[in-house]
């Protein structure tokens, strides 16, 4: 049997490895004996001596290889003749590989359809000798996020817990797309309500270390928003969660410095989907703060800049309480127009 995992959501399709590692080596006794793992660029002959060869006391040998496949897609794309020339030996070894060895590919990115491995492995998934799996996230922002809260859901409930639905769109908002780290937060959320129980947004502000930051986003959007009360109250509400003032400065700072930077990646003509890789965001904020940043003008950014340096040297030079520093801070970014 061949296995292909492949695309770029890491936590999905490390779990999908673990249950093959499972299934395979399902003798605890044997432990790695008939386990080989490789990474690419990889010698053909040295992956035949691993797949050719015989697993310890019967069973299957498990064969792991990581990141090979993509580098050949890399190569062949540069029209490398070398490239070319391994990855129709590749595919054509693949058909003829012992019965008794699992071979798993597993890569980090997508391998297209043109690949000759990838002709040939569809070719084996009709016959029932492949088998292959992509994990990617759904490229718009409104789809990734809808994705998420059904993961969470699902996620839940293999857990034996409830999950709220605004429990779950709390950690949406605080964690994004990442799914190793919503799974984790979500174990530690189980152990604290316990088998069966009730996953409430207050469990979530106590368990989560990130609702600080979640409480300061909801203060940003006010301000985009041009809602000075209740950025204000946000505001109010992080100091007397016990946040720091200079934290909560060095915030406002960044998501000034994502305005910039994508109102300058816009101007280029890039795709909101291509901003949040370039400047590390979540994809479902992108569209949001995108339309708050082409409100402002360059100069309004750059005296927006200065009144945040100007703000932090009055907190820590002591020449303003930095309560209030913020507030005033607070307030006259939420009325201000942007031009």
């Amino acid at each position: 049997m061949i296995t292909l995992l492949h695309g770029e959501e890491e936590f999905t399709r490390s779990e999908a490895l673990a249950e093959v590692r499972a299934q395979v080596l399902n003798d605890p006794g044997l432990g790695d004996l008939n386990l080989a793992v490789l990474t690419g660029p990889v010698d053909l002959r040295a992956l035949r001596l691993e797949t050719d060869a015989l697993p310890f006391l019967g069973g299957q040998r498990l064969v792991i290889v990581h990141n090979w496949l993509s580098q050949l897609a890399s190569e062949l794309g540069r029209g490398s003749a070398s490239a070319r020339e391994t990855a129709q030996a590749l595919a054509d070894y693949l058909p003829t590989m012992p019965e008794s060895t699992h071979l798993v590919f597993v890569e980090e990115k997508l391998i297209p359809s043109n690949h000759p491995v990838m002709r040939v492995l569809q070719d084996m998934v009709s016959e029932g000798k492949a088998h292959i799996r992509a994990f990617t996230l759904p490229s718009k922002a409104r789809e990734r996020r809808d994705f998420v809260l059904r993961w969470l859901r699902d996620r839940a409930r293999s857990l034996n817990v409830e999950l709220d639905p605004q429990a779950a769109t709390l950690l949406a908002d605080i964690l994004g797309t990442n799914l190793r780290l919503l799974n984790q937060e979500l174990e530690k959320l189980r152990t604290y309500v316990g088998a069966g129980g009730y996953i409430s947004p207050e469990a979530v502000h106590q368990i989560v270390p990130y609702t600080h930051e979640a409480s300061i986003f909801d203060m940003l959007n006010a301000i985009g928003d041009r809602n000075p009360r209740r950025a204000v109250r946000l505001l109010q509400q992080a100091l007397q969660d016990g946040q720091h003032p200079l934290q909560i400065l060095a915030l406002i700072a960044r998501q000034y410095r994502i305005y910039i930077g994508l109102k300058d990646l816009a101007e280029q003509g890039m795709r909101p989907e291509e901003m949040a890789r370039r400047l590390r965001i979540p994809a479902w904020t992108v569209r949001r703060d995108l339309k708050v940043a082409q409100r402002m003008s360059w100069a309004f950014l750059e005296r927006v800049m200065q009144r945040l340096l100007e703000t932090d040297a009055s907190i820590k030079q002591g020449q303003m309480d930095a309560d209030i520093a913020l507030q005033l801070l607070v307030t006259g970014l939420s009325m201000a127009r942007g031009k």
